[in-house]
């Protein structure tokens, strides 16, 4: 049986997205690409039920979604890490501490 660890261990580590910093990107190493892209990919709305997206990961073999308003404009990409079980484990953590902190806050 292997670990989490074990199993990503030689997966690539690729920059977040919010990490890169758009002024210092080389604009002659920026490759239009929309020749390639699905025009109508699958999305979901950012209140879109955990269960729901998973069964839409698993059922047609994505690995990323975007995630849309009610308008169609792009408020994120989710990917298939961020369904782990250690992901969604870490952000109800996390989620629960800002709670608590919200609560002590004198109003």
């Amino acid at each position: 049986m292997l670990t989490y660890e074990e199993l990503t261990q030689d997966y690539p580590r690729y920059p977040d997205v919010w990490d890169l910093i758009i002024s210092d990107l080389d604009t002659n190493a920026i490759v239009d690409i929309r020749d390639y892209c699905n025009r109508c990919p699958y999305t979901v709305y950012p209140e879109s039920p955990v269960p729901q997206v998973f069964a839409l990961f698993r059922s047609m073999g994505l690995r990323h979604l975007p995630v849309v308003d009610h308008e169609g404009k792009l408020q994120g990409i989710i990917t298939r890490h961020n369904l782990t079980h250690e992901y969604l484990h870490e952000r109800l953590h996390h989620h629960q501490q800002m709670r608590q902190r919200m609560r002590r806050l004198p109003y």
